[in-house]
């Protein structure tokens, strides 16, 4: 409970104080840059607001989360929920430096992009992969899919196989964001390929695994039916 009340405290005084804070950017700032980091798209900076509000927002599932069954589960669900909203929070405040640098269209960045939001993420990743295999079947969390939703065994197995490959991804990711930002050649791109890679990889690793664990499981009750 009292993770949940300074959770959400904050989180929206963190909106708060961001929205605030855009009234004193520029009417027009960067709002999108290619992968070089160069300026290609001015807008309205209030663009940038959704970022905390996600944070804000996220609140609503920390407070639904607590009403798991599972107190275990229930402690879990509003951590990883927590934290997910607190790197949104950062990426918030990220995003606002960004614009405040007051570039104009055509003008290269050398803000450390790739490394102040690749990072983050991918530590984030390492952070739910370390949690994964200890989430009961819930609502909110977890890999949520039709084979995992209908048996509690692929769930668990898919939870327990995903947490260490997810671990492992956020690790990989997390060492390419570093090290592809510091190397020379402007090669910090390739951090937000990699992490892309890791997160669609990751996706689709999960479906197909629970997906096979789930027809193996009930092909072998049919089986034993026959």
């Amino acid at each position: 409970m009292k993770t949940a009340i300074v959770y959400t405290v904050l989180s929206i005084v963190n909106l708060i104080a961001f929205a605030v804070g855009l009234t004193f950017l520029p009417a027009e700032v960067a709002i999108h840059f290619d992968f070089k980091g160069v300026v290609d798209g001015i807008g309205s900076p209030w663009v940038y607001v959704s970022i905390p509000a996600v944070s804000a927002v996220v609140s609503a599932g920390v407070w639904a989360a607590l009403h798991s069954k599972n107190e275990k589960n229930a402690k879990i669900s509003v951590g990883l929920l927590a934290a997910l909203g607190a790197v949104f929070a950062v990426l918030g405040w990220t995003f606002f430096a960004l614009a405040a640098q007051g570039l104009a269209l055509g003008e290269k960045s050398k803000f450390p992009f790739a490394l102040v939001t690749i990072l983050p993420l991918s530590l984030l990743f390492v952070f739910f992969g370390n949690y994964l295999p200890r989430i009961k079947p819930n609502r909110w969390v977890g890999i949520r899919t039709p084979a995992t939703l209908g048996s509690e065994t692929v769930w668990a197995k898919t939870h327990r196989v995903g947490g260490t490959v997810m671990f492992v991804s956020g690790i990989l990711s997390a060492i390419c964001a570093v090290v592809f930002s510091c190397v020379p050649g402007n090669l910090a791109y390739v951090s937000l390929i990699v992490f892309g890679a890791v997160v669609v990889g990751f996706g689709l690793f999960a479906f197909i695994y629970a997906h096979v664990l789930y027809r193996k499981e009930a092909a072998l009750a049919a089986q034993e039916n026959s």
